[in-house]
Parts: structure tokens; C-alpha cells; sequence
């Protein structure tokens, strides 16, 4: 997917702690997602490492963080890998695989990490995925019209590798009906922006024009270039800087 799955991770002689960089479907944190096997050139593959995972006590929703019990005894020395493969993310796509690399040491620290694979982004990354048509499950909203949802986005939810200057800027968000205009405004229609980055960074709120097209049920969020003057749907300017991700946040209040 467009993000990196794990953020961070560690590994010891009874536990592995495992921090997701994105929101992940509970469902999707089965034993069958999560093997081990060596990395030697013909790897051999460990049966059952994990005791049974109980989302329950083992997930933790708030931080993004799994622990996974070993139920096996590794041979010191070995260098092995965790393969993380077939997690869900919040719209229900499968996530790429990635791996956690470990060698098993006998000493205070049986089992430390050495490295795992992430993606390398080479370009910028556009994470929209809280635009998604359960953002409208609110009392107010359902009342108004159950029908009411999102039913396109420009670029596509989770886009990345986007050319800097994509749409001149604007992100399309076309619904099953046209919104009220009283709904037109950065609280109801945020734009941020994030360093890409291992350790932490704050979003940070971008300036985005917001407008509803003359007629069709679309909203444009235009995103400013990157200039000390910025300006707005104009050609040969770059709006999305490299090194950053960019989303979009629907309040659940909107309507029509």
C-alpha cells in the first residue's frame, strides 16, 4: 500500500513488538500473516512460531502496537525473518508484505534486531484514506439522507509516486450529491501535510482553496504551490513537495 506497514519493531527472546506506521484491520492479525523463516538462500521455514494471537489482549488500537509470543525455541546464532504479508488496511486493501530481519543471541538479549524492509519513496505520497464513504455515519448526516457518501476521489485514495504537480494542485472529491456550501470551509475540509521521516513529525494544516463545482456534486480542495508567493490551478507549478505525505480529513458533519 502507500504507506509503510511497520513503523517500528523490536524483538526479544519472549516477545515481538510490532508498531504499524498505518491503521490496520483487526481481522487481518492472524497467526497465518506472520511467519518466520531463515534467510538463508534456500530459506527454512518455522512451524507455529507465534502462540495464538488474541487481538483482544495483544493489539493495541490506540498505539498501533501487536505482540507476538514466541512458541518456539530458535537456535542461537541463526539470522531469521518475520514476514508480515496479507494485512488489511482501513479501506479492506492488502497491504505489501515486509519483513523484520533478527538474529537469535544467547545472552541478556536473546534475540535482537538487525534490520526490516520498508519501501523507498522516491517521490511524494498522497494519503487520503479518511476520505471514505463511512466517514458519513453520523446521526445528523443519516437523518438528512442515508444516501448521502463519497463516490470518487482524484487522485485515487492512497495514491503515491504522484508527479509534483499533479492536477495543478487539486484533488477532486465527487459525491452522490451535491454538498451545502455552507460546508465549503477548512473546518469541515482539512488539508495537511507530514514529513516522510523514521521518527516523528507532526501534520501540519496546508492552506487549500475549497470550491464546489457550478452544477456537478464535486469539491475541490486546490493545495497552494511551493513558493514564497503562492498561487492556486496554475500550470507549471510543483504544489506537492517530495519527502512529504499529504491527506485529506472529511468532517462526518457534512451534508446536503
Amino acid at each position: 500500500m502507500a504507506l509503510y506497514l511497520i513503523e517500528s519493531a523490536s524483538v526479544d527472546a519472549d516477545v515481538v513488538v510490532i508498531k504499524f506506521g498505518r491503521t490496520v484491520k483487526i481481522s487481518s492479525l492472524i497467526n497465518p500473516n506472520f511467519t518466520v523463516q531463515t534467510t538463508a538462500a534456500t530459506p527454512v521455514a518455522i512451524n507455529s512460531p507465534f502462540a495464538a494471537i488474541n487481538t483482544i489482549s495483544d493489539f493495541n488500537q490506540i498505539s498501533r502496537t501487536l505482540r507476538l509470543f514466541w512458541d518456539v525455541q530458535l537456535t542461537s546464532g541463526q539470522e531469521y525473518e518475520i514476514v508480515v504479508s496479507n494485512i488489511k488496511d482501513a479501506v479492506n486493501e492488502t497491504i505489501p508484505t515486509e519483513k523484520i530481519k533478527f538474529t537469535k543471541l544467547d545472552d541478556a538479549t536473546p534475540s535482537t534486531i538487525t534490520s526490516y524492509s520498508e519501501p523507498v519513496y522516491e517521490e511524494i505520497l498522497i494519503e487520503d484514506k479518511s476520505v471514505r464513504t463511512d466517514a458519513f455515519s453520523t446521526v445528523q448526516i443519516l437523518a438528512k439522507n442515508p444516501n448521502f457518501y463519497i463516490a470518487s476521489v482524484d487522485p485515487t485514495n492512497g495514491d503515491f509516486y504522484l508527479d509534483n504537480s499533479y492536477n495543478n494542485g487539486r484533488v477532486t472529491i465527487e459525491f452522490n450529491a451535491r454538498p451545502a456550501s455552507n460546508f465549503l470551509n477548512a473546518k469541515y475540509f482539512k488539508a495537511q501535510k507530514k514529513k516522510i521521516q523514521r521518527t516523528p513529525s507532526r501534520w501540519e494544516t496546508v492552506d487549500a482553496n475549497i470550491s464546489l463545482h457550478s452544477w456537478k456534486p464535486e469539491v475541490y480542495i486546490d493545495f497552494p504551490s511551493n513558493e514564497a508567493t503562492p498561487v492556486y490551478v496554475t500550470s507549471n507549478k510543483e504544489y506537492f513537495e517530495t519527502g512529504y505525505k499529504y491527506r485529506i480529513i472529511l468532517s462526518k458533519d457534512i451534508g446536503i
